[in-house]
């Protein structure tokens, strides 16, 4: 079902925005502290499971839209949002390309919110509740799985974590449970990231940091082998500006290594299925977390993809189809109920 690379350019315009702009509705919710967060949603016409993405730093809403289109026989209601300070949901600073936040809890925070009020909110109890599904189930009956990106690991796992029950499965793609800070070791990083925000630095840029560049070549990029995403991201980004998130600030790291060490600390009481996609060639993330998180929980799955930079889902075909069918035999045995599932 996925498109080719080779196609995209032209499919995307003919089939996948279509797809997008008229199958998933846009709308927006309050957030943690009354900021406004964006979102969008494809409910399934009968009710089933649920799949919630929670993506990475820099994403936003429509850099998604080829990978629905490719999953759009599945029988989901899909919700995904655009978390704080990116994306075209609120930003924090003056300086809306810097990438911040002032409390790694915010970001939960607001998933819980979005969760509550617009993936499950109290208005569908008695209908979900008429229409079980297998396994483990949310308090308003209906399967919801998360799959997630990166930054976007470290922030659901922290929900599902704090919320028990609430989460009946998660799909990991290169999950942030520890970071490549080149040139800087860890320990550096660290220390200078908090020493920063300590003395009131916390919205400049990290070094080497700065703005989104437009023109970044695709030789220089550290997240795809595909030029066919890479591109297509790039022209997202042109139709809309106000996507555009340029490098972290001195903040954002420093709360960024606090949140993956609650994640550290606590991801043991973790018990639903676990399907960690660990990139082989990633230089963003630290991958050597990935091996003794997985082997800690009760039911993780990981599975190595070789030769893949950070952006497994935006990656070329051979790795991106990998874990395309990877993910659709995780929904198909965690999410779907018997009758739904295709074969």
């Amino acid at each position: 079902m996925a498109l080719p690379e080779n196609e995209l350019a032209s499919s995307f315009e003919s089939q996948v925005k279509p797809f997008f702009e008229g199958q998933f509705a846009l709308g927006s919710f309050k957030g943690a502290g009354g900021l406004t967060l964006r979102y969008a949603k494809r409910e399934a016409p009968t009710p089933g499971g649920t799949l919630v993405l929670v993506k990475g730093r820099t994403e936003f809403l429509t850099k998604y839209a080829e990978l629905f289109y490719d999953l759009r026989d599945l029988p989901l209601s899909i919700y995904l949002l655009d978390l704080r300070g990116q994306g075209l949901s609120d930003r924090l600073l003056p300086d809306h390309e810097k990438g911040y936040v002032s409390d790694f809890q915010d970001y939960v925070d607001d998933l819980s919110i979005f969760i509550d009020t617009v993936v499950q909110p109290d208005s569908r109890q008695a209908r979900s509740e008429q229409n079980p599904l297998r396994g483990a189930e949310t308090k308003h009956g209906q399967s919801l799985v998360m799959l997630t990106h990166s930054m976007g690991g470290t922030v659901a796992l922290l929900y599902a974590n704090t919320h028990p029950g609430k989460v009946s499965g998660m799909i990991l793609c290169a999950p942030m449970l520890g970071i490549n800070p080149r040139p800087f070791p860890v320990s550096v990083a660290r220390f200078l990231a908090h020493g920063a925000s300590f003395l009131g630095f916390g919205a400049a840029y990290v070094p080497g940091g700065g703005p989104y560049d437009p023109a970044k070549p695709f030789a220089s990029n550290d997240v795809t082998h595909s030029q066919a995403r890479f591109s297509l991201n790039q022209r997202l980004v042109a139709a809309q500006p106000a996507d555009a998130l340029g490098s972290p600030t001195y903040g954002w790291v420093d709360q960024a290594f606090a949140g993956m060490d609650r994640i550290s600390a606590d991801h043991r009481n973790l018990t639903m299925p676990v399907l960690l996609l660990r990139a082989g060639a990633d230089t963003v993330v630290d991958n050597r977390p990935q091996s003794g998180f997985c082997s800690d929980l009760p039911a993780c799955a990981l599975a190595e993809m070789p030769g893949a930079k950070h952006e497994i889902l935006m990656e070329v075909d051979t790795i991106r189809n990998l874990a395309i069918g990877l993910i659709r035999e995780f929904l198909q045995r965690n999410v779907l109920p018997a009758k739904e599932r295709l074969p």
